[in-house]
């Protein structure tokens, strides 16, 4: 059994050794924070040292380089300027340092091309142009064209002419439109007979630069030699009489047809002459009329047998339609009756 003093002084020892234990580490950890902040002790704060190189060899006295030799070490300029390093036949660089130092656009000719050649490009091109080879079949196209727009482009003045005490006719190309049909001829109202006169005499008052066409017609068509207009000279003027003596009258009638044929020629003035027959112009064909007439001038003549009987006539409404004059003509008393 263990006594009670020895106890006590065991107590006692374990107490002092706890207590030199906590004084050691306390110490040691004083003097390391004062090595930590200062670092004295080793020499930590010490500003860097600058050091030299040192250059040697076994036959010259050693050479001693510090930082300032470094710094001032500058390049060497190439002795070779940069015309020389270039090929013989490469054109040397454009020098460009006073166009910009000058704040100016910088324009550089192009590569093979003086400036004095780029001020006359227009010049050169259009030289180019001239030199283009054109062979004979196009040339030949170009010649028909050319002599094709001259013919529908007025020589002269516009004449002003009549038929059938008509109202005034101006313009230079002319398409007359006679109705064939059996009711016109002989076993009818006999106009083509006083048609020869009429016509001949209108036409011998164009000159030779106007232009001129007869179409006579009922289900079918014919003209003058071609569908053409035809220049007013003495030779066409003549042939005038003889085909309208040649016509037969006979068949049905057919108005629009006829007048299509004429619109094709693009005249500036059309004189429809008919007894306007069955069957009437309805109104889509007006409108099919009126829009390829294009400004051109319809004018009707009427034939008929006595005091005019349909005061609606779709002749009239196809001359106001067309800025043309409506008259009609009884073949009875061969005169004009306006209204």
């Amino acid at each position: 059994m263990t006594n009670i003093p020895d106890q006590i002084e065991a107590g006692g020892s374990s107490w002092r050794s706890l207590a030199l234990s906590l004084t050691i580490h306390a110490t040691l950890l004083i003097c390391f924070a004062i090595f930590w902040n200062t670092g004295r002790p080793f020499g930590f704060d010490e500003p860097p040292r600058r050091v030299s190189l040192v250059l040697t060899n076994s036959d010259s006295q050693p050479a001693y380089l510090d930082e300032s030799d470094l710094l001032d070490a500058q390049p060497e300029e190439p002795t070779e300027s940069v015309e020389s390093a270039l090929p013989a036949d490469q054109p040397p660089p454009i020098d460009v340092t006073p166009l910009v130092s000058a704040q100016s656009p910088i324009e550089l000719p192009l590569p093979g091309l003086d400036v004095a050649e780029m001020t006359n490009v227009p010049d050169s091109l259009a030289q180019d142009s001239q030199s283009i080879r054109i062979t004979p079949e196009q040339q030949r196209m170009l010649d028909a064209e050319r002599a094709a727009f001259e013919a529908r482009r007025p020589k002269g003045p516009a004449t002003t002419i009549r038929v059938f005490n008509s109202g005034e006719l101006t313009g230079h190309k002319f398409v007359f439109v006679i109705d064939r049909s059996k009711s016109m001829g002989g076993q009818g109202l006999n106009v083509l007979v006083a048609a020869v006169a009429e016509l001949t005499g209108a036409i011998d008052q164009l000159e030779p630069y106007h232009q001129f066409q007869l179409i006579a017609y009922h289900d079918r068509t014919i003209t003058i030699e071609q569908r053409a207009l035809l220049p007013a000279t003495i030779e066409n003027k003549q042939r005038v009489g003889d085909f309208i003596r040649g016509l037969a009258a006979y068949g049905g009638t057919e108005h629009e047809g006829a007048l299509m044929v004429a619109l094709s020629m693009n005249p500036d003035v059309i004189v429809l002459m008919t007894d306007g027959g069955l069957p009437e112009l309805n109104q889509g064909q007006l409108k099919r009329i009126r829009r390829a007439a294009d400004g051109a001038q319809i004018h009707c003549v009427q034939f008929g047998s006595g005091p005019q009987q349909d005061r609606n006539s779709f002749m009239r409404l196809l001359a106001a339609q067309n800025n043309g004059s409506y008259r009609y003509v009884d073949v009875d008393k061969w005169n004009v009756d306006d209204n």
